[in-house]
C-alpha cells in the first residue's frame, strides 16, 4: 500500500498520523468505512519533555510503501463502515483503535 492507491481521506488519515508522531485522533467519525473529517476530530499530542525532537523521515513521497499498521487501520475502518473511533498514534503510525459502540452491538 502506498500513499497513491489511498482515497484523498485516506491519505489526509496517513498525513496527520505521521504528523502527529505520538497522540490520539479523537472522536473520528467513519462514514461508509471511510475516515471523515466534518466534524473535525480532536487531535492530541503527547510531547516527550526530556529528550530531544526526533529527526523525522521525509513521507513526501506518494510511492514509498506506507508501514503495515495503515492497511491494517484502514481494513478495520471498512469493516466497521459506520461509527466514532480514537486513533492512538505511536512512532508515526497507527497502534491502536478504540471503537465507540453501544450494548445492543455487542450482544
Amino acid at each position: 500500500m502506498t500513499k497513491s492507491t489511498l482515497t484523498p481521506t485516506q491519505r489526509k488519515t496517513v498525513e496527520i498520523l505521521e504528523a502527529l508522531e505520538f497522540g490520539v485522533i479523537e472522536r473520528l467519525l467513519i462514514s461508509g468505512g471511510m475516515p471523515c473529517f466534518e466534524p473535525e476530530p480532536r487531535i492530541v499530542q503527547a510531547i516527550k519533555l526530556d529528550s530531544a525532537p526526533e529527526q523525522q523521515p521525509d513521507h513526501s513521497d506518494a510511492d514509498l510503501t506506507l508501514k503495515i499498521e495503515f492497511g491494517r487501520l484502514f481494513d478495520r475502518l471498512s469493516q466497521l463502515h459506520e461509527g466514532v473511533v480514537d486513533v492512538e498514534v505511536r512512532h508515526n503510525a497507527p497502534f491502536r483503535l478504540v471503537v465507540k459502540r453501544c450494548c445492543k452491538e455487542l450482544l
